[in-house]
């Protein structure tokens, strides 16, 4: 009598230690999956901060004047299509009546009654990183800046 309740008490123990178990590894694939998704988002900011950058270098660099356009996107990618960062840069103008026609303008008429001499005042920099990796997470990664820069 008092080995089977040996075993019945073993047997006990071991489903309790083995329940510990289970949920002690699916803490740490948790922990491990959204300390990667921390490291993505973070990643992101950082090349939308870039392309920031990246655009306001194109727009103060690029002669509107001589070309009769502007710098409306920029666009890259890092990574591989499937694993990878994409970015989308839409840059808009607002300033004075001189801003070439080929140039994005902000849909309200308002913003664009100020400048100097007809010249352009400012841009409005969209940038959108996308990270899509479905090995990971089903759901996207979209991060979105949007900076206002004299120009």
């Amino acid at each position: 009598m008092r080995k089977a309740f040996s075993m019945v008490t073993a047997i006990f123990v071991i489903l309790i230690l083995a329940t510990i178990a289970i949920l002690s590894l699916n803490m740490v694939a948790s922990t491990a999956q959204s300390t990667t998704m921390q490291y993505r988002k973070e990643q992101a900011q950082l090349y939308a901060k870039s392309y920031t950058e990246l655009a306001i270098m194109a727009i103060t660099e690029y002669d509107r004047a001589t070309n009769n356009n502007c710098v409306n996107n920029i666009n890259g990618a890092v990574g591989t299509a499937t694993d990878g960062y994409s970015v989308s840069t839409a840059i808009s103008y607002i300033g004075g009546t001189g801003v070439p026609a080929t140039c994005n303008k902000p849909a309200d008429p308002d913003v664009t009654s100020f400048g100097v001499n007809n010249t352009v005042a400012a841009a409005i920099i969209d940038v959108y990183v996308t990270y899509n990796d479905t090995a990971v997470s089903p759901n996207p990664i979209v991060y979105h800046r949007r900076t206002l820069q004299k120009i």
